[in-house]
């Protein structure tokens, strides 16, 4: 959520207390909406961040960093020249407004003390840090707003600053006092409005997230009309707005950060009721980074995600484009024989061939009383026309045959390809994109040596360069034995699998494994899983390879249906993975089939890539892509 008038001036006094007095140590600007400060109290080192992101602005003290430009932007050097060694002497959130202002102490090369601000603007695609001097006027600001882009309120250096219009609506403490003479805080024009909406548009500071949870503590519906509301509901509505503008005007915060479906969704400075389920934090800096902290490696995993499964799909393309390209070679050479016997027939009856003739009718052929035409080359005589129709034929058996020879090798690798993509969609956490990745890098690593041993080999003679010259031989001697030294290291460096399978355990105490890349599901089932163990793989479908480990045991009928579920959730049929980053209740139940069959009945298909295998005598179940953990909480 963007921060709320409410929050912020909650935040600013929090971050007052704790960093009044403090020195600025050292500056950073990581990315260009992002400004670091580490700044030294009396007790410890802290970190403050400075955001004017439009999708997130905010001010913090928070415990990540990231890593930083070789070249600093010119705003941090700015605000190096000016702050770094410079103490913080408050910070204030002026009229309820989605802004913080710090104020700092600067003393120059002169010994000369000054104060200098920063205004941080948290108001959208609208946020802003700008930085002032002692007379308002504006020294830099993070970015630049002229004339074209907002004539009431240009930010640009040397111009004099000017805060946001004011909303006209009534202050909390204000509100508070008409509340203690018993009148509703409610502004004449927003009396006609749904209650909810009335309460947004009247108070300073509050959002509609606020708005909302006291209609709802006070057991309203938001959307009722607050002049239709009966004296017991407005009686409810005065004392939780009592309570809740007593914390504000008193400075008593509850950070609280809310959680939906598991993840860290929204937080607020206030203890809400209705947005989700509730988890106290520490500080409102504390409950920001838990919900800021997940919201990135969401979309860093999301980046990552994004970039390998665009590698895989240009090879994807790539696959099928040639797999369309064997399929037309295919198509085109259908007529092969028709080329051959109309070749052999120009030959047979080449003396009825004419000079300029541009057809040739041969009578009663293929039977009596019928004809057959064949199509001739103006300019050619009748035995080149002969060879030239068998020349085609030959060209289309032979591409034929190439075709033919490729398209299962083309139908394989498309077919794998589709089982990454799946997987990739599937994959929930940074373990499976790594282990992808390590697929992935083995791919690319065997299909170059495999290049690399099909290119003929280039001979050298000894004492001359390609060019014929008989000079630097000890040279390319000595490079080429450094580079035959640098390949043989290299390839005694393999690179080992990053991750592990997925391990579940289901009823029984039963363990379940499940491979998060393809060659993880080769060694699941035919170097871990023993022959009595029970494997699982979505019908027709790419999927991973899930193992249910007996242990000596007859797996129970309960066992095995959440076994098969576990492959369900990570088969292609399950799409409600794709936008979700944790592996937390779907919103549909999704029915997949899955085959089963103890792990002596699947078999490894000569020559093809990993995962690939066939089985039989197996059985197959209907069931919910759920995993355990899910089916626990539903039941």
């Amino acid at each position: 959520m963007p921060l709320d008038g409410v929050s912020t001036h909650l935040l600013a006094n929090e971050l007052n207390q704790q960093l009044a007095g403090a020195r600025v140590d050292k500056i950073y600007q990581p990315s260009r909406f992002d400004v670091f400060f580490t700044v030294r109290t009396n007790t410890a080192n802290l970190r403050l961040l400075l955001s004017c992101d439009p999708q997130t602005p905010r001010v913090q003290i928070t415990e990540k960093m990231r890593e930083n430009p070789q070249m600093p932007p010119n705003f941090c050097m700015l605000l190096r020249k000016y702050l770094q060694g410079a103490r913080i002497l408050n910070i204030e959130c002026p009229h309820f407004e989605r802004m913080i202002s710090i104020s700092f102490s600067v003393t120059d090369e002169l010994q000369d003390t000054s104060v200098k601000r920063l205004m941080i603007e948290m108001m959208g695609r609208y946020s802003n840090i700008v930085f002032l001097n002692a007379e308002n006027r504006i020294i830099d600001a993070l970015v630049h707003v002229d004339g074209s882009n907002n004539r009431v309120r240009e930010i640009m250096p040397a111009r004099i600053y000017e805060a946001p219009p004011a909303q006209g609506k009534i202050k909390p403490q204000d509100a508070l006092d008409m509340l203690c003479k018993d009148e509703l805080p409610i502004l004449q024009n927003a009396l006609s409005r749904p209650t909810a909406k009335a309460i947004l548009d009247s108070l300073l500071g509050f959002s509609p997230l606020l708005a909302n949870d006291i209609c709802y503590q006070a057991d309203i519906d938001p959307r009722k009309g607050l002049n239709a509301l009966q004296p017991t509901e407005i009686a409810r509505l005065k004392a939780n707005l009592s309570v809740i503008l007593q914390s504000i005007c008193q400075n008593e915060p509850s950070p609280s950060v809310f959680f939906v479906d598991g993840q860290p969704a929204d937080w607020h400075g206030l203890a809400l009721k209705d947005a989700g389920v509730v988890e106290k934090a520490k500080t409102i800096s504390q409950a920001m980074d838990r919900v800021y902290g997940f919201q990135e490696a969401k979309k860093v995993f999301e980046n990552r995600r994004r970039r390998i499964r665009g590698m895989v799909t240009t090879a994807l393309a790539h696959a099928s484009k040639k797999l369309e390209i064997h399929e037309e070679d295919i198509r085109s050479a259908s007529n092969a024989e028709s080329l051959k016997t109309q070749g052999e027939l120009i030959l047979a009856y080449q003396y009825l061939i004419q000079p300029d003739d541009t057809e040739l009718v041969i009578p009663d052929y293929p039977d009596f009383g019928q004809s057959t035409k064949i199509k001739l080359e103006p300019g050619m005589t009748a035995s080149s026309q002969g060879q030239l129709y068998l020349k085609r034929y030959h060209k289309a058996t032979s591409r034929r045959e190439s075709a033919m020879r490729f398209l299962a090798e083309e139908k394989d690798e498309v077919q794998y390809l589709q089982s990454l993509i799946q997987a990739i969609d599937a994959a929930s956490e940074e373990d499976d994109l790594a282990a992808l990745e390590y697929e992935i890098m083995n791919l690319m690593t065997e299909s170059k040596e495999s290049s690399k041993t099909n290119q003929p080999e280039q001979v050298y003679h000894p004492g001359k360069s390609k060019s014929g010259k008989a000079s630097s031989r000890a040279l390319r001697q000595a490079a080429r034995m450094a580079n035959s030294r640098r390949n043989k290291d290299q390839s005694k460096k393999k690179v080992q699998d990053p991750s592990s399978p997925r391990k579940y355990i289901v009823d029984g105490g039963l363990e379940v494994l499940s491979g998060r890349n393809n060659i993880q599901n080769d060694q699941l089932t035919f170097h871990i899983a023993e022959k009595d163990d029970i494997w699982f793989h979505v019908k027709n479908m790419p999927g991973t390879h899930v193992i249910l480990r007996s242990s000596g045991q007859h797996p129970s009928d309960k066992a095995i249906l959440q076994a098969a579920s576990i492959a369900a959730y990570y088969s292609k049929s399950n799409k409600a993975y794709v936008t979700e980053k944790s592996e937390s209740v779907t919103q549909y139940d999704i029915r997949v089939e899955i085959d089963y069959c103890p792990v002596s009945h699947v078999k490894k298909i000569p020559k093809a890539k990993p995962g690939m295998v066939i089985y039989n005598e197996y059985s197959t179940l209907l069931v919910s892509a759920k995993l355990p953990n899910q089916m626990e909480s539903q039941q």
